[in-house]
């Protein structure tokens, strides 16, 4: 119906505003918005979007991009605005709290499946970077879908 058309609209309307803003210089923008115009980080980061849960290490993403560790340290950190390792955690963090919102998924099993060898070395990360314990979310349901990281 019409609210479906409007929905629609008003994400071509932004997609285009974007674009505009990327194409025409976005100043000093970091994150997602600077990798747009960085092909070789862009791709980097749609891949730690793609696996939240692989173990990602600095010598793999490096790779990824045909660079040495520090030259890709370097680059990843002008480009994005924070280390790989605090990226990948923000990144994991923010699928944890899908998993554990929306999807109801156990703490026991995100923790698992995201790499880590306790529950409680997980919810000290969680509540580090989300600002909210992780049972919090999974017993209110309180998460939102905002895009992840």
């Amino acid at each position: 119906g019409s609210g479906g058309i409007l929905a629609r609209l008003a994400d071509v309307l932004a997609a285009t505003i974007i674009r505009s803003w990327v194409e025409n210089g976005c100043g000093d923008a970091t994150g997602w918005i600077a990798a747009v115009r960085s092909p070789d980080v862009g791709k980097v980061l749609a891949a730690i979007h793609l696996q939240p849960d692989r173990d990602w290490t600095v010598e793999v993403l490096a790779r990824m991009m045909g660079a040495s560790r520090s030259a890709f340290a370097q680059r990843f950190a002008t480009v994005v605005g924070e280390t790989p390792a605090k990226y990948v955690l923000s990144v994991r963090m923010h699928q944890a709290r899908q998993w554990l919102a929306r999807d109801g998924m156990r703490v026991s099993v995100a923790a698992t499946r995201l790499g880590y060898d306790s529950e409680a070395s997980f919810s000290r990360a969680f509540k580090r970077v989300m600002g909210v314990a992780p049972s919090h979310l999974r017993n209110t349901g309180d998460g939102d879908d905002s895009p992840v990281a």
